[in-house]
This record gives C-alpha cells, structure tokens and sequence, in this order.
C-alpha cells in the first residue's frame, strides 16, 4: 500500500527526491501511454467491453457502448467540417453527451475548449473569440443565453436526453420556463439530430502524439483575469497513471461519483479521464445539492467520493444520514481547496460512523495549471498539515519569494513544480506563460504557483498560504482584481473592492463595496442596474453576496486598501 516508509534518504535536495522513500516498487520512473485521451479510454474499453463506464440516474452505458457513441460522435463533426486543431467549445454540465462530445473532440484531432456554464454571456463571447472556436457544444439551460451568437455550428446538449422515460418526464416538469429551448436558429441542431446525420460516413481517427494539445481550461493563473490553459494528452494520462500507482481501489469495475464539473481541472482529470482511462465506472450527476449528499452517496453507491471542503464540511453536519450511508465509501479524495486537519478528523470518524469504516481519506494539490493533482497525501506517515509528496516524475521545489534560489529545509516559500502534467502554457499569452513558467539554473522549465508552502526534511511538503488575493467559494476560484476591473468600467461607479466574507455552505463568497462617482445618488434603480450589469460580465458563481455601498474606501496608514477591515466590516 503505498504510504509505507522506507528506508531514509539523507539528502533533503529536491534533485534527490527525498519523498521516493515512501513510493511503492518501481515508480521512480513510470512510462506514459504514447496515443491521445480517446485512444487510452478505448483501449480500456476492448479490455473491459461489458463493464459500465458511465450512469446517469440509473441508465447505464458499458465501455462498448459508450465508445460506440463517440465514434458517432465523431463522424458528425467530421460531417459537420470540423478539422484537427480546431477549438471545438463544450459549455455543459456532467451529462453523456457532454462526455461523448468531450472523447470525439480529442478522437479527431481537434482541441476541446471547455467552458463554465454559467459564464456570462460577455464571457463566453471571449472564450469563443480567445480560441477563434466556431462550433459550440452547449447545455439546453444556456442556448437562450447565446442562441444570437454567429457560429457556424450550435449543438445542443439536453440534460434529459439520457434519462429514462419516468425521470426525464419528471425532470422536464421541474426546468424554467425560461431554461426551455422554444425554438433554434438554422446554425443550431440538437443532439440526437447531430450523431444521426453521418451514419453512412467511414469512421476515422486522427492520430495524435501525447505531447499534442488536447484541452483548454480556464484559469485566473496568478493575475485573476481569466486564461486559458493549454493541455496536452500527456496531461491527463500521466494524472491517471499516477492516480494507479499511488491511491487505492483503481480496480476496474469500482466506481466514482462524478459531480464535479468537467469544466474544472479536478472534475475532467480526477472524476472522469482517470476513472474511464483505468476501468471504473462514472456515476455523473450534472449538478449536485451539498444538503442531500449523504443521501447521493447512499443511493448510488460510489466507492471514491471526490469532495472540496466545504462539501465535506456540510456532510460531517448532517445529524440525519443512516448509520450505513457511506458504506461503500473506500476513498475519499480531498482537493480544491486545504483541507484542515480539524475536519479530516471529523470527517475519518463520520465516516467511520456511517459505514465506512476502513476509508481512507486523500488530500490532493493542485491547480489547473498542473491538470489538477501532483501531490497526495500519504495514509500511514500522515504529518499534521501536510499535502504529502509529489506524484513520479513529478520534482517540487520550495523558492524564496520572487527568486529562482531554492529555500531551506522547512523555509516558507513559493511552490514550484516540474512534471509530466504541467501545462504547456497560456492559450495565445506568451507574456502570462513566461511569468508562470520559468528555466532556472538548473536547466528545467518550473511552473510557479503563487502558493507558499515548505518541505520537510523527509520530502513532504505542506500547503501554508496564497501569495494572491482570492476567494475559494465551493472549491471555484474568485479573485477580486478581476471583479473589481469589472465593476470599475461601470458609468456610475468611482471604484471598488471585492472581499470574501465568510459562508456556512460555501466557506466563502464574495462581497461588493462600492464607491458611486459624485452626484450619483444612491436609489433603488442604481443599485439594480450595477446587478444586471454583473451579471451580464460575471459567472454566477463569483456574483457577490452582499453589496455595500460606502463614500469612501478604508486605507492604511501608508495608503493601502484595509482590506482586513472591510471584512469584518458588518
């Protein structure tokens, strides 16, 4: 099991990897499948055909078939004319088209540009435009949103459209009115529509290198502004083959709750590629309700739970779940966010009350520049705080501040990381590249984080604090510069500053102080109007909270913002 001590290395430079002690046999160095994301999801499938490799409210798609409808999949976008290395942009939530739609990108050699549903519509215009991408992939929830968009192909993806008849009929009484896809334009088709118009086309497969791009993420990086993250296939394989290696229970055939978005570095590495790449089964749940998760767990069944900690925090408060709620819990994996060590303890004994008495519990860092987790924390050498060792072939490194100069042992400084999941860069930003990924003297290229942490004389390193302004709100990064940009070009306001004030679900959410230009008198209308216009520009989940209108904005004695002051401000 890995976890297991060694015997102790007495060189503590990062060059010498003193973590190797506590891998299991043979991981120093692992070899890394050659091919492209679909090429690894079918080779597993022609090893375990007849296992189910998605669930959906209880409807089940085997590895044959869910391979059977990427290939179809693919032929419509062939059909549709889209090339190898076309932007292919899916803006959905965790359904099997939206996963068919994601293997079938990659199957042709295009790049799949994934997108938050809840973006703004200004802000899937700069996705769109960011990635010169023509050919959109969309939840129905969002097609009112951008249905006046110019592309030459709109593709809707219905939540329903893999329910049983009962569900779906249920699901269908319970959408909005104005959620509802009434009518499409001529450049818009639906899902069942779209695989069905090319089943006389010959299959085909673009053969893809795994350094090759695969996917664009987005991420705020360490200025806030939104960029987009450039993946390779070797990204995502090397993340599964690590995930193998060294965290219990892969065995094909177990199974994985998939609500985290694909969207999100640790939903599309962790709780799907990994999973579909090693012969376990998905259970997608498209959007999650945090009260009802112990109820989620029981009926489906999961053996890895993925969670943040705020998830985590709202299971470990539920006084209702049955005493064998968790029972098929084996692993659960911890990331998002720092998982503290106050609530690992009542997490370890909730779980062991409800069920799942030999759980363990896995704590992941990461970043989307990194395709999620490079790290894990170790199950029998846990140290308190720790975020564990790094992956294989994986180097951290602990740099003083704003330096190339490694740190001391147990020294506070910036986390950098080289490996086989960092990103290639920046889509079309070669400035924001250079700052993130920099060659030291060592001759390697390294990602810096913008997170502080340390590593012990053991190799292990710990997680202490962002160098950044942000706000972690339900695992999803905000981050106030960009807000505050945001709200600045508004006519009617003189400046502002976003905080994070705390919340009982989310941990966090974001808080608006606003300054109104002179003469602007402070009415209902105003502030109505500086809502709509957020959210126009803003994704729903870094809406503020609260609002709080002021004259003036609190300062330091030398001058800076008192943001400590505006958070306990009542």
């Amino acid at each position: 099991m890995f976890g297991t001590k060694k015997e102790k290395s007495n060189n503590d430079n990062y060059l010498e990897r003193p973590w190797l002690k506590y891998y299991p046999e043979n991981c120093e160095h692992v070899d890394y499948f050659n091919g492209s994301l679909y090429e690894k999801v079918k080779e597993t499938a022609e090893k375990y055909p007849n296992y189910a490799a998605l669930e959906y409210f209880k409807n089940k798609f085997s590895y044959k078939e869910m391979i059977k409808e990427i290939d179809k999949a693919a032929l419509a976008m062939v059909n549709a004319g889209i090339k190898e290395n076309d932007y292919v942009t899916i803006c959905a939530a965790n359904c099997p088209e939206a996963i068919f739609a994601f293997y079938a990108v990659n199957k042709i050699g295009a790049i799949a540009n994934i997108i938050h549903p809840l973006s703004s519509e200004n802000e899937i215009k700069q996705y769109l435009k960011g990635a010169k991408s023509n050919y959109l992939f969309v939840t129905d929830f969002v097609y009112n949103k951008i249905k006046n968009f110019k592309l030459k192909k709109v593709v809707i993806l219905p939540i329903s459209n893999s329910m049983k008849f009962v569900m779906k009929n249920l699901y269908e009484l319970t959408v909005k009115k104005d959620k509802k896809v009434k009518e499409v334009n001529k450049n818009a088709i639906f899902w069942n529509d779209f695989v069905n118009s090319s089943k006389d086309l010959k299959d085909t497969l673009v053969k893809r290198d795994k350094n090759d791009d695969a996917v664009i993420l987005y991420s705020g990086g360490t200025t806030g502004k939104p960029k987009g993250v450039v993946l390779s296939n070797l990204c995502f394989t090397a993340i599964a083959k690590h995930c193998d290696l060294m965290v219990e229970h892969t065995d094909p055939g177990n199974s994985i709750l998939s609500y985290l978005p694909i969207f999100h570095g640790f939903g599309l590495a962790i709780c799907i590629h990994t999973p579909l790449a090693l012969g376990l089964k998905c259970i997608l749940i498209p959007k999650i309700n945090a009260k009802k998760i112990n109820k989620i767990v029981e009926k489906n069944k999961p053996n890895f739970l993925p969670v943040i900690p705020s998830l985590l925090e709202v299971m470990v408060r539920d006084k209702k779940a049955s005493k064998n709620a968790l029972s098929s819990v084996m692993c659960v994996l911890s990331g998002g966010d720092f998982l503290n060590i106050e609530l690992k303890n009542k997490a370890h004994n909730y779980l062991s009350e409800h069920g799942a008495k030999n759980a363990v519990i896995r704590i992941g860092y990461g970043l989307t520049e990194v395709t999620a987790a490079t790290c894990v924390s170790l199950v029998e050498d846990y140290k308190k705080g720790s975020i564990g060792v790094p992956f294989p072939d994986t180097l951290y490194k602990i740099v003083k501040t704003n330096t190339n100069i490694p740190a001391d042992i147990n020294e506070i400084g910036e986390i950098c990381i080289s490996g086989p999941s960092v990103m290639k860069g920046y889509l079309n930003n070669p400035n924001e590249t250079y700052k993130a990924i920099r060659v030291h003297e060592d001759g390697k290229k390294w990602l810096h984080t913008g997170d502080l942490g340390r590593m012990d004389e053991n190799g292990i390193f710990y997680f202490e604090t962002r160098l950044k302004r942000m706000i972690i709100s339900n695992g999803c990064n905000i981050y106030p510069n960009y807000l505050e940009e945001i709200y600045n070009k508004h006519p009617l306001i003189e400046t502002s500053v976003i905080v994070g004030i705390q919340d009982d679900i989310k941990q966090q959410v974001a808080k608006a102080i606003i300054v109104l230009k002179k003469n602007i008198k402070l009415t209902q209308e105003v502030k109505d109007n500086i809502i709509e216009y957020a959210k126009k520009n803003i994704v729903k989940y870094a809406l503020p909270k609260e609002y709080e209108y002021v004259d003036s904005i609190p300062k330091t004695p030398i001058g800076k913002v008192d943001y400590k002051k505006l958070e306990n401000h009542k």
